[in-house]
């Protein structure tokens, strides 16, 4: 379906998205840092890139969202984050990322917006049927 970077630092959390994303067909790679998900955005071309705006060392997810954005333009971006306001959404979109998810979300929300508003009733209305080992 498309080549994807998953950046986590979380292993829970990304063991949890990236199973999502596996079970939608997707080829995963994951990054645990801004400098990892940098580079390897530099080195491949993503389709999708889900980023954590909560990373550690000097650089956060919206600093990850406007690095990869420079080298990856075409690439559909998704941040996520436990917290969750007017100003964050704006700095994330402000960034370059095309949607921003709450956490916790359930499987058919990320894959809804994956997927894009023309699909959203129906992957809503449906249950991936997603079981995590």
């Amino acid at each position: 379906m498309g080549k994807v970077l998953l950046v986590d630092d979380d292993p829970v959390m990304q063991r949890y998205t990236g199973h999502i994303l596996e079970k939608g067909g997707f080829d995963l790679d994951t990054a645990s840092d801004a400098f990892e998900a940098i580079n390897k955005a530099q080195q491949i071309s993503y389709d999708l890139v889900v980023v954590d705006l909560v990373l550690p060392g000097p650089l956060n997810g919206v600093d990850t969202i406007r690095e990869i954005r420079k080298s990856s333009p075409s690439a559909k971006i998704i941040a996520y984050s436990g917290f969750s306001d007017n100003d964050i959404t704006e700095r994330v979109s402000l960034a370059g990322a095309d949607h921003f998810l709450t956490k916790p979300f359930k499987p058919n929300e990320l894959m809804a917006l994956i997927r894009g508003k023309a699909e959203n009733e129906i992957a809503t209305k449906s249950d991936l049927n997603i079981q995590f080992a």
